[in-house]
Formats: structure tokens, C-alpha cells, sequence
């Protein structure tokens, strides 16, 4: 009994770690996406936000790995608590970056602070 539940908390680490990993490259590289694909000039904040993507993925793959590996529950545990904490500053650099987006406190004086007005190229249709 106790080998079937190490087993299932190990699937479940390795499922956690996984979908956290395909969740921060997907998140990051939809913000690249705007930036590269799509024109977006990002401001420093938006810089900033991504550089717990990009510490975050390959710790949750380092992750899968140690539970694929068999490695000790703690390593596992560790690298998925790391990525929570790393999310948590994600979290609070996303609220910091929105409020300075929204005008409720200053930001930094490189920060766009907001999108510019609509064009309305084609003679005023909007």
C-alpha cells in the first residue's frame, strides 16, 4: 500500500511539474510572440516580469527529470516549491506592473504606462 501512494505522489509531482513547465514557456513565449511576432515594444516592466519564466521552466523540467529519475521527494518538492515562490514574484511584479499601467501609484519613468491613443487611419472609420 505505502509503494502504490510513493508511487501516485510521485506521478502527481511529475504531472505538477510538467503542466508548470509548459504553462511558464507558453506564458513566455507568448510574450515574446508580441514582441518579436506581433511589433509590442515591451518597457522595462515587462521585461522584468518575464525573467521568472524564464528561471521557472527549466527548474519545473529539472523537476520532471528528478521524479522521472527517482530522485528523493525533497529534490522534487524543493524545485516545485522554488517555482511557486518564483510565481509569487511573478504575481507581484503583474499587480506592481498593473498598477503603474492603471495610473494608481508611479512607476518607472521608462515604463509606457499605458497604450497610446487609436489610430484612425483611413480617413476617421473609427
Amino acid at each position: 500500500m505505502t509503494a502504490t501512494m510513493n508511487a501516485d505522489t510521485g506521478r502527481q509531482r511529475t504531472r505538477a511539474a510538467l503542466f508548470l513547465a509548459v504553462a511558464m514557456a507558453a506564458t513566455v513565449g507568448s510574450a515574446l510572440a508580441f514582441q518579436y511576432i506581433g511589433g509590442y515594444i515591451p518597457c522595462h516592466l515587462c521585461l522584468e516580469q518575464r525573467t521568472p519564466y524564464y528561471v521557472g521552466a527549466p527548474l519545473m523540467l529539472l523537476a520532471v527529470i528528478a521524479s522521472m529519475l527517482h530522485a528523493p521527494a525533497w529534490v522534487t518538492r524543493g524545485l516545485l516549491a522554488i517555482g511557486g515562490l518564483l510565481m509569487l514574484y511573478g504575481l507581484y511584479l503583474g499587480v506592481y506592473h498593473s498598477g503603474v499601467e492603471w495610473h494608481w501609484w508611479a512607476g518607472p519613468t521608462d515604463c509606457t504606462a499605458g497604450a497610446g491613443p487609436v489610430d484612425t487611419g483611413g480617413k476617421g472609420v473609427l
